[in-house]
Formats: C-alpha cells, structure tokens, sequence
C-alpha cells in the first residue's frame, strides 16, 4: 500500500522534485531534506547538505512541506490540493465537488482517509484513520469517512477503472 502511494507520488521516468519534504524510513526514521530523483526504484535525497541514494523499499512514506508539488517531467503526476483544511493526493485528478464536513463536537484533529475512486469520479471506498491521522477519536474519524465519500472528482475515460489516493481533513 505505501509502495503505491510512493509509486503515485512519483509517476513518470525521473520526476524532479524541488522543495522541503520529510521522508520516513522503514525502520522509523525521519529524514528532513529534498527529494531530487526517483530512478529506477531508487531515490536521490539530499539530507543536510549530504547526497543520498535510497530505495524505494526502504521508504515508507514522503510527505511534502505545503506548497511543494512534483514538478511536471511529461508524465502525470500526483499533486497536493489543498482546501479549508482538506488535502488530497490523486494523480491526474482534480476535486469538483468538495466534501462537506460536519463536526458537532470540540473535538480536533487531523483524519487520513484513503481513498478509492472509479474513472467517473466517484469514491468507491474510504478507509479513515490510515498513516498520519492524529487522532483516534472514533468520531472524527467516522465524519472523516463521510466527508471523503461525499466528494466527487473530475470524469476521465482514460484512468484506470480503480485508482487510490488519499484525503487528510483538519478538524
């Protein structure tokens, strides 16, 4: 699953990407830097000043400072949307209808859904709670769910029949 959201990430032959990103290892280990390439299922990243070479194996997630997208290399590429505090990540897909959050309570928080959609643009399935949610408020991530299946993403015939992303809602 975070191979795939990695791979989406970087669809094409050698995105170059520009920007301060956070890059979280397998082994738990968080790297603050600049993630440069991703050829051949390796990952050039420079960390404090430092040029490394990583596999994609031994990621387990990239996440991009706000503002930071993957600049274009041909290819589609996944970008980072942001909106009254919803974020999504789905390649080559834009939102054109947004969720509609409700939160009744004091509760806050922030709720990573992942997210399946059809080449209609419509989400199929929603996984609240996934890798960086905050909270484990059963609510919030239950309104989370709702607000991910209320939104509805632009129609096109060429995307797969079932493509993943995901949306981060700020309570």
């Amino acid at each position: 699953m975070k191979k795939l959201l990695v791979c989406l990430l970087f669809a094409g032959f050698g995105t170059t990407l520009s920007a301060q990103h956070v890059v979280v290892l397998k082994s738990g280990e968080t790297m603050n830097g600049e993630v440069k390439s991703l050829n051949d299922g390796a990952i050039k990243f420079s960390f404090k000043g430092n040029d490394m070479t990583l596999k994609v194996a031994d990621v387990s997630s990239i996440q991009f400072a706000a503002g930071a997208a993957p600049a274009s290399s041909g290819s589609t590429t996944a970008t980072t949307t942001s909106t009254k505090g919803v974020t999504y990540v789905m390649n080559g897909r834009k939102m054109v209808k947004q969720p509609k959050i409700d939160n009744l309570t004091m509760e806050k928080g922030v709720v990573v859904v992942e997210i399946t959609i059809n080449k209609y643009g419509n989400v199929i399935k929603a996984v609240p709670g996934i890798e960086g949610t905050s909270t484990t408020s059963t609510y919030l991530q239950t309104k989370a769910k709702q607000a991910a299946e209320s939104v509805t993403f632009d129609t096109n015939p060429t995307m797969p029949l079932e493509q993943k992303g995901t949306i981060t809602i700020t309570f």
